[in-house]
């Protein structure tokens, strides 16, 4: 294949609607039915590590658990009051492996059924424009919803399905990262030829999630090293609840371009400057971090921690997340020390299902508690779109798209619309 081919076929328009956008027809800025009283009026954030199986609908898991004929523990009543507790985690929540806990619950009622794949990824766009979501890359992994009843490719199509509905209807663009599990090594070579075969239809990558303290990435090196070879985007779960060194192996040897969390880096300036050096795009995820206790250690003695009861149909019920802290330190979060040093991160809900928050909390969080600025808020979402895993032609235009809702259309004249995205101090940092 010739440069030329190559370039035209990198090229190429994926799935979605970059490329051929009218705004001003869009069923999505004319109606939505929202579910959530947000402040953004029109498609304006880039989230980049979001977890389509952390990120399916209560609702939607209630009615399907009813079809099965769920049965809570202990006899319990199956209402939904009762059943949020076994899909939320909770404000009592020790760790990572605590977290995770609540997927083998509620995975099997989506497993295996090709309808109720569709309709989740369906829903999954419908939710992320409600909530102000120009651009997603939603991951997932396709072996842990087979249910031993489909083929990996079979669950890959069938989520194909209902984003190209949700996309078509809400009119924003979701991509799509394909995991590989630790524990699973099996699987990782197949989830690269699977990248490779749906990267027309709009899979942009792999990733490498789970338990970094039991699980080394050794097995995964040689899928990793192949994604390398086909072209394939890499970003890696890693410095989560693991070390410093973890990030390291990440970068060194399976070439991540982005890392998930990375919170570990700020203990070993080595690694930071790895980071800084190979301007590589740190994925953070606030309120996971805390569910998580990834940043405990980080956390000041003098903090506030703030909980919330999650709320049902107006009334609070006895599940209890974790929510906000506060500190009176000034640079305490691993966050506020990539924000300091003007690091590559951005802001996403992670498993915002699980830890029933959207978006905008985690703005919020950044903003009222963590004391980030407004600008390095703006940063953080130009950050994520000049690090997504689109081709260059589609990256430009989606940073032009963004530049458009966050600098007034009066200044926005022909000839500084054409310089901005070569000169932008948004699309580098400087």
């Amino acid at each position: 294949m010739d440069k030329q081919h190559e370039d035209s076929e990198e090229n190429k328009a994926r799935p979605g609607i970059l490329l051929d956008s009218d705004e001003k027809s869009s069923p999505h800025h004319r109606h939505l039915h929202h579910r959530h009283s947000l402040g953004y009026p029109l498609p304006s954030l880039v989230e980049l590590h979001i977890h389509l199986d952390g990120s399916f609908r209560h609702s939607t898991l209630f009615e399907l658990a009813q079809k099965k004929g769920l049965q809570l523990p202990n006899g319990m009543e199956p209402t939904m009051e009762n059943f949020l507790p076994y899909i939320c985690v909770q404000s009592v929540c020790k760790s990572l492996a605590e977290f995770l806990e609540k997927f083998p619950f509620f995975i099997p009622m989506v497993a295996g059924n090709v309808e109720a794949l569709e309709r989740v990824a369906y829903e999954f766009v419908e939710d992320q424009a409600i909530q102000g979501v120009l651009y997603t890359e939603a991951r997932y992994s396709p072996h842990g919803l087979t249910a031993d009843k489909l083929k990996a490719q079979d669950v890959i199509e069938a989520i194909n399905r209902g984003l190209q509905r949700g996309m078509k209807e809400f009119f924003i663009d979701v991509r799509t990262i394909l995991c590989c599990i630790r524990s699973h090594p099996q699987w990782s070579m197949e989830i690269v030829n699977l990248a490779d075969k749906y990267r027309s239809a709009g899979v942009v990558g792999i990733d490498l999630a789970g338990d970094e303290h039991n699980y080394p990435l050794d097995p995964h090196i040689p899928a990793f090293k192949r994604a390398v070879e086909l072209g394939i985007h890499r970003t890696v779960h890693a410095g989560e609840t693991g070390s410093p060194e973890s990030v390291r192996q990440a970068i060194e040897l399976c070439h991540a371009e982005r890392i998930g969390h990375g919170y570990a880096i700020i203990e070993d300036p080595s690694v930071y400057d790895l980071i800084r050096r190979k301007d590589i795009h740190l994925e953070c995820c606030l309120t996971s971090s805390i569910q998580t206790n990834a940043v405990a250690k980080y956390i000041p003695k003098d903090s506030e921690k703030q909980e919330k009861h999650i709320m049902l149909h107006g009334h609070e019920t006895t599940t209890t997340l974790h929510y906000h802290i506060k500190s009176r330190k000034e640079v305490w979060h691993p966050i506020h020390h990539f924000a300091r040093d003007g690091l590559n991160f951005s802001l996403s809900c992670d498993d915002p299902s699980v830890s029933q928050i959207t978006i905008e909390h985690e703005y919020q969080h950044a903003l009222a508690d963590l004391k980030l600025s407004p600008a390095q808020l703006t940063q953080c979402v130009f950050n994520a779109a000049r690090s997504t895993f689109l081709n260059d032609n589609e990256k430009q235009l989606l940073i032009q798209r963004l530049l458009a809702k966050y600098i007034p259309k009066e200044i926005m004249t022909d000839h500084f619309h054409d310089n901005m995205i070569s000169n932008t101090p948004f699309t580098k940092n400087t």
